[in-house]
C-alpha cells in the first residue's frame, strides 16, 4: 500500500436493523446478517450498525453488537415511491430526509440487512438490497400479502429497490431466479447467501436441568410437537390440528403440539378451530416467546413440524437441526431440506399424518442428528462462498466510491 493510500479516509458501511424483536425469524436473521458483515467488510470499510428502533439495542447489545439509534422518519411505503418518481421526473436534486441523515453520519455505502422502503430514498449513496422470498408472487391467494395493498407495496418496492442496489442478496437459487426474471435484473447483480441458526443458538450450553425447569414453566411434558411460528394464514397451523384430530380419532389420544409465535390477527381463528376439532386440551399456545427460551423449548420437543406455504428457506428447521431434532417439512421444499427432514404434501392431512406416525415409531434420533448436521455443514460450505462474493464486491466497491476530504 503506498504512502498516499494509507492516508486516505477509510469509507463507512452502515448495517441498518429495522426488524422488531417481535417479528421473531426476521429479527434474528437480520442480526446474523449484521455479524456476518461485521466480519467481511472490515477490511475494506469501517463497519458500523444502526437500528431505528431504540428498544431492541439492548437485546443487540447482549449479543455483543455495538448499536447506534437512527431516527428514521415516518413516511408510508407508497408516499416515498411517489417522492421517488416525482424526483426522477423533475431530475431533482432534493435530497430526503433519510439520506440527510446518511450524509451527516458520513456514510458511503448502506446495508439494508432486510426489505426495506428506505432503500427508495437513496438518490445518491449506494446500498446494498435483501430479500428473504417472493412468496407474494406464489401465493397472493393469502391475506396477508393482499390487504391493506401489500401486495401492491411489496412490489412497488422491489421493483424499483432490487434495480438499483449495487447487489440484492436473497437466500437462495430460487427466490434469485424469480427475482431476476420478474424484475428483469441480472443474475450477477445477486448474492445468493444461505441462512443460517439464531444466534441465540450459537452458544447454548443449557442442561437437562434447564429443559425441565422451562417445561415446568410453561407447563409442558417432552415429546411434543413444535411449530414456532407467528399466526399467518400460509403459516398453516390448521392442517397440523387436522392431522392431530384425525390421529385423536384412530388411535384414541391426540399428539401434544406447542405454537410459539406472535398473533398477526390469525390465533383466534386457530384457537376456534383447535377447539371445534377437539384437540384444544393437547394444544399449547405460548404466545410470543422470549428468546432465552426457545433453544429450551426446541429440546424440549419430539420434532419439529413446518406446514407453511412459504418457503423454500425457514430458519426453523435449522434451529432444529442445529439440536438434534427430526423436522417434518413440506414436500415442494425438497431441495432446502435434502433427506434430513419427512417430507409431506401441506394440502393433504393424510400425508401429514404419515409422517407424525412414522416419527411416532422411530425411538432413535442419531440418523435425525447426523442429517441434520451434515445438512448444515452444507449451508455453511455455500455460505462461506457467498461470503468470499460478497467480500470481494466490498473490496470492488471500496475502490470505486469517492473518499471524504
Amino acid at each position: 500500500m503506498t504512502e498516499n493510500a494509507a492516508a486516505k479516509p477509510q469509507l463507512k458501511l452502515a448495517v441498518i436493523l429495522e426488524k422488531k424483536i417481535s417479528v421473531g425469524g426476521g429479527f434474528n436473521q437480520s442480526i446474523n446478517a449484521a455479524m456476518q458483515m461485521l466480519q467481511i467488510g472490515q477490511d475494506s470499510f469501517a463497519v458500523e450498525i444502526y437500528t431505528t428502533i431504540e428498544s431492541n439495542i439492548p437485546t443487540l447489545a447482549a449479543y455483543g453488537l455495538e448499536v447506534k439509534l437512527f431516527v428514521k422518519q415516518k413516511r408510508k411505503l407508497l408516499k416515498k415511491i411517489a417522492q421517488s418518481l416525482k424526483s426522477a421526473r423533475k431530475r431533482s436534486e432534493e435530497v430526503t430526509e433519510f439520506e440527510a441523515e446518511i450524509r451527516r453520519q458520513g456514510i458511503d455505502l448502506v446495508y439494508f440487512t432486510a426489505p426495506s422502503g428506505y432503500a427508495l430514498d437513496l438518490q445518491t449513496t449506494p446500498y446494498i438490497f435483501t430479500i428473504w422470498d417472493l412468496c407474494h408472487l406464489e401465493h397472493p391467494e393469502f391475506p396477508e400479502v393482499t390487504e391493506k395493498r401489500e401486495f401492491e407495496k411489496r412490489e412497488a418496492l422491489y421493483s424499483r429497490a432490487i434495480v438499483k442496489a449495487v447487489v440484492t442478496l436473497t437466500d437462495g437459487h430460487h427466490t434469485t431466479e424469480l427475482a431476476s426474471r420478474r424484475y428483469g435484473v441480472e443474475s450477477n447483480r445477486f448474492i445468493e447467501m444461505p441462512f443460517s441458526p439464531a444466534p441465540f443458538l450459537q452458544n447454548d450450553k443449557s442442561g437437562s436441568d434447564e429443559v425441565a425447569q422451562i417445561l415446568e414453566r410453561y407447563r409442558l411434558s417432552a415429546g411434543y410437537l413444535f411449530y414456532p411460528a407467528q399466526f399467518w394464514a400460509h403459516k398453516n397451523h390448521i392442517r397440523l390440528l387436522e392431522a392431530c384430530a384425525l390421529l385423536a380419532e384412530r388411535d384414541g389420544v391426540a399428539p401434544t403440539v406447542v405454537l410459539a409465535g406472535g398473533d398477526q390477527g390469525y390465533a383466534g381463528e386457530v384457537k376456534r378451530i383447535a377447539e371445534r376439532l377437539g384437540v384444544s386440551h393437547t394444544t399449547h399456545f405460548l404466545g410470543f416467546v422470549p428468546t432465552e427460551d426457545m433453544s429450551l423449548l426446541y429440546q424440549g420437543a419430539k420434532a419439529l413440524v413446518m406446514p407453511s406455504y412459504f418457503g423454500p428457506s425457514n430458519l426453523p428447521p435449522m434451529e432444529a437441526w442445529a439440536l438434534g431434532k427430526p423436522v417434518l417439512y413440506p414436500q415442494q421444499f425438497a431441495d432446502f431440506v435434502g433427506d434430513a427432514a419427512l417430507l409431506f404434501d401441506p394440502d393433504d392431512v393424510q400425508s401429514l399424518v404419515n409422517c407424525i406416525e412414522r416419527l411416532k415409531c422411530e425411538v432413535n434420533e442419531d440418523p435425525w442428528k447426523q442429517l441434520g448436521q451434515a445438512r448444515l455443514e452444507y449451508f455453511s460450505s455455500e455460505r462461506n462462498l457467498a461470503e468470499k462474493s460478497l467480500k470481494l464486491l466490498l473490496a470492488r466497491l471500496a475502490s470505486r466510491l469517492p473518499r471524504r476530504a
